[in-house]
């Protein structure tokens, strides 16, 4: 994460950054996907940002909703 500002968008469709991500898990204890997508909206429109599986686009993405989880929780 260090290679990432707090303003980075981890979610296009939803314009979720990392920073809103960071403080679901910190603030408001989210501890898995569910709880970030009811907390942020993260995750729940394509899905690209949940891991790098679930990504379809091209180019993929850089930060993955997952990866920060493992990081925080």
């Amino acid at each position: 994460m260090a290679n990432f500002h707090y303003s980075h968008i981890v979610c296009e469709c939803k314009k979720v950054t990392l920073g809103e991500i960071i403080y679901a898990i910190k603030e408001k204890d989210a501890k898995n996907i569910e709880d970030i997508a009811k907390l942020t909206d993260a995750t729940t429109a394509c899905g690209c940002c949940k891991n790098s599986e679930a990504d379809f686009g091209n180019p993929k993405m850089k930060l993955y909703v997952e990866d920060i989880l493992k990081k925080f929780v």
